[in-house]
């Protein structure tokens, strides 16, 4: 049985949460039977009195939500949430606790929701009335990485709020399909013969010893990892081209194994334990919710003090922008699936995870072509 999505809906009292949770609901029901939607209001009497709306009852409440979804999504139930739940530690959770989930941040100004007020909170909070207001007297944390914003001022139908939801489930999954079939034509249109090592390769090699256990991510023709084996360390490659591994698995390579697979799900692959976890180019070429899942497989998966080698292409690369936007910091062009990286977001996500960043560089310069110089960032993080 396959797990079900949350739609997590998200803003300020009076941004319109209910009334796109609903239309989203019925949209969703066309297709699919296995739905249910829960709105902020009907929830609180799920809870009942137990709880007031200070700070810390909120963020109780946020979590019980959260568990909620999370019990309902596991059983193949999808589910359409309505909350204010403006926490970042919330949200982190759902992420890495909750397999399909669609966050979307309706954001909307405070003036235009002073207009709303239908429950009168803000008219209450100014008059001296009410207090414990979500964006008023109480401090908030606005989403920082929502998979979908919606401007919901009134410029645009309800209608198309919904379909901005719908079209984004559609081209994210779409654009990765092809994604993988754009590596199997490259591959196939590249000479076979193994290149030179990157330079990244080249750079990361002194921080290892010999006779060590490495997995390259995304090793696509090899040249890395077979760099790394004849230098004497014990490679396993994955990339899910099949054309590339194919290929790579026509030789018998010493110190070398080669798998094709997704080195996001492929849980078998990291039930070994590594010393050092390679990943150049890999971590942009994957959605942010795929992106956490590898991090957090690595994590259980390299040994203490192991080394994880990133290269990355840069939020301030010149593509950044070009193409077709297709999620936040997003995007396909010429065909082919970007997704560019934000430096500290990234290390704040291995400090997480308990890796201690050793170095760190953001350039261009570290993988100049004759045609290219992209900004890319370099991190070699140790696990604590």
């Amino acid at each position: 049985m396959g797990k079900g999505t949350l739609y997590w809906i998200t803003g300020l009292s009076g941004a319109g949460k209910t009334t796109i949770g609903n239309a989203l609901y019925y949209e969703l029901k066309k297709k699919q039977d296995n739905l249910i939607i829960l709105d902020g209001d009907i929830l609180k009497k799920l809870v009942g009195n137990s709880l007031g709306y200070s700070q810390s009852d909120r963020k109780k409440r946020a979590y019980y939500y959260s568990n909620l979804c999370k019990t309902l999504t596991d059983q193949g139930i999808s589910v359409v949430i309505c909350t204010i739940a403006m926490y970042d530690e919330v949200r982190d959770w759902n992420r890495a606790n909750i397999e399909k989930y669609v966050e979307i941040f309706l954001n909307v100004n405070k003036d235009i929701l002073m207009k709303r007020d239908r429950k009168g909170l803000y008219s209450g909070q100014s008059a001296g009335k009410t207090e414990n207001v979500a964006g008023m007297d109480q401090d908030v944390e606005f989403p920082k990485n929502p998979d979908i914003i919606i401007e919901n001022d009134g410029t645009i139908t309800i209608s198309d709020c919904v379909n901005k939801i719908m079209e984004y489930k559609v081209n994210v999954k779409d654009t990765f399909d092809r994604d993988v079939n754009y590596w199997n034509q490259y591959y196939l249109r590249k000479e076979k013969e193994i290149q030179e090592p990157s330079d990244f390769a080249k750079f990361v090699l002194p921080y290892m010893e010999t006779h060590k256990k490495i997995m390259d991510i995304g090793c696509g023709n090899g040249r890395d990892s077979i760099y790394f084996s004849q230098n004497g360390l014990e490679v396993t490659g994955v990339d899910a081209s099949e054309e590339a591994i194919s290929h790579l698995n026509q030789y018998n390579r010493k110190n070398s194994m080669f798998v094709c697979d997704d080195f996001v799900t492929c849980k078998a692959l990291y039930q070994v334990q590594y010393d050092y976890f390679y990943s150049r180019w890999t971590i942009h070429a994957v959605s942010e919710k795929q992106e956490w899942e590898l991090l957090k497989n690595v994590s259980s998966a390299i040994k203490k003090k192991g080394l994880f080698f990133i290269e990355v292409r840069s939020i301030k690369d010149d593509l950044f922008g070009k193409g077709t936007k297709i999620a936040k910091n997003t995007y396909s062009y010429n065909d082919h699936f970007r997704r560019f990286i934000v430096k500290k977001e990234l290390e704040e996500k291995l400090e997480k995870l308990e890796f201690e960043i050793i170095y760190e560089k953001e350039d261009k310069g570290l993988s100049k072509t004759t045609v290219s110089d992209p900004v890319l960032i370099r991190i070699i993080a140790r696990k604590r």
